[in-house]
């Protein structure tokens, strides 16, 4: 009799120990204090990310500069110089630097989403603003003829804005990295996976540094706080308890 009363009363000790926990699970549930993170769903919202809007120029980066641009022809008579000319363009150039979205690689390793984003690119033709263009020219003695030097002159600018976009390419990575993770980090917020990481990581495969910018946005997945136990379950399923 003792035995069967000793199984009676585990039983019972054990359904009012199920009971108490489902009631903990859901009073949890019901205050959002649980949740488990599928990380799996991060694959899917990048890749979905880049199917939406990865048939354009993703521009993430601009600069706004005052150029000038300037050309000194000297005329000789019997190797004797009898006058120069100088001709000079200044101009406002709107330089844009975007990457294309389909050609991003992407992969999660613990709680941190990895970009690798292909090279950064100049767009053109380097726009500028032709309502502040100024032309100024010099002619000194027997100098050259200024207007076609002036022609000569609004024909290269083209070629020189370019070559100078590229060559300060390196100056907007930095820009354009947080450019990237910002974005996405809006997006994932958007659409509900805000949580399923604590920060996105951008590395431009074609640079030469090659580094790897880092930008935190959440201390742990619960999110600016950190979580009261936050349990690993494998295959990408992470147990949060606020």
């Amino acid at each position: 009799m003792l035995k069967v009363a000793n199984k009676i009363s585990i039983f019972f000790l054990i359904r009012i120990i199920s009971l108490l926990a489902l009631i903990f699970v859901a009073w949890g549930i019901y205050n959002h204090k649980f949740s488990i993170i599928d990380t799996k769903v991060m694959n899917q919202d990048v890749s979905q990310f880049i199917e939406l809007k990865g048939l354009d120029e993703y521009t993430l980066a601009s600069l706004v500069t005052s150029e000038k641009f300037t050309i000194k022809v000297y005329k000789y008579v019997m190797d004797l110089p009898v006058g120069d000319t100088e001709v000079s363009l200044s101009l406002v150039a709107h330089y844009k630097y975007y990457i294309k979205l389909a050609e991003l690689r992407h992969n999660i390793e613990n709680g941190i989403v990895y970009i690798h984003a292909p090279n950064l690119n100049l767009s053109t033709p380097v726009a500028f603003e032709f309502s502040m263009v100024q032309e100024n020219q010099n002619e000194s003695l027997f100098g050259p003829d200024g207007k076609e030097l002036m022609e000569q002159l609004k024909k290269d600018v083209s070629e020189k804005l370019i070559n100078k976009g590229r060559l300060q390419i390196g100056a907007v990575y930095d820009k354009a990295a947080k450019a990237l993770a910002d974005n996405l980090n809006a997006y994932f917020i958007v659409n509900g996976n805000g949580l399923y990481y604590k920060s996105i990581v951008v590395i431009f495969s074609n640079e030469k540094s090659k580094s790897e910018r880092q930008f935190n946005y959440n201390i742990s997945h619960c999110g600016k706080e950190q979580c009261s136990l936050e349990l690993d379950l494998g295959k990408g399923h992470i147990f949060t308890f606020k």
